[in-house]
């Protein structure tokens, strides 16, 4: 064969391995900038679903308060409707669309059980929703802090931010 087809052939090989070589590290930049592309997407995405949950649970939060039992009207089957109402009002706004799919779920027990409410005792249901849901908000909100209380109790306070303050000291 002779010489300058051996270079040709050689040439040509050597620019189809470097071509190669080429192609596959380009096409894994681009890969890696894709991925960096959805990861950086889901994080805005993820820091603006929290920002609106952030505003608009505060609402939903002051509604459920009126059936606290600690209220200072105490609660009735009117007041019960009345606050099923302002749930369902809240639920058709940004909040509504912004809770996670149980919290939606909980929300709407929890007006079903205040609209189901006509007269007698309060139900057991009622309170039942109402912490659920109230636990579900601050879940949704990453916040902690849902354990039981005695209020009765004001010793416990203090050794938890002890605990908590020795922590932040190591």
């Amino acid at each position: 064969m002779p010489l300058e087809i051996q270079t040709a052939l050689i040439a040509a090989t050597v620019a189809l391995i470097t071509a190669t070589i080429g192609g596959y590290f380009t096409w894994n930049q681009i890969r890696r900038e894709r991925k960096k592309w959805l990861v950086d997407l889901k994080t805005s995405y993820a820091i603006e679903l929290y920002k609106t949950r952030l505003a608009s649970y505060p609402e939903v939060y002051r509604i459920i308060s009126k059936l606290s039992s600690r209220a200072i009207e105490p609660l009735t089957p009117e007041k019960a409707q009345q606050v099923a109402h302002e749930i369902n009002d809240w639920f058709y706004t940004v909040g509504g669309l912004c809770a996670d799919v149980n919290t939606r779920a909980a929300l709407i027990e929890l007006r079903e059980a205040c609209l189901s409410w006509t007269q007698g005792d309060k139900p057991t249901d009622l309170m039942r929703w109402r912490n659920a849901t109230l636990m579900l908000l601050r879940r949704d909100l990453d916040l902690h802090g849902l354990e039981s209380f005695n209020f009765e109790d004001r010793e416990t306070i203090l050794k938890i931010l002890e605990k908590e303050a020795s922590k932040i000291e190591m």
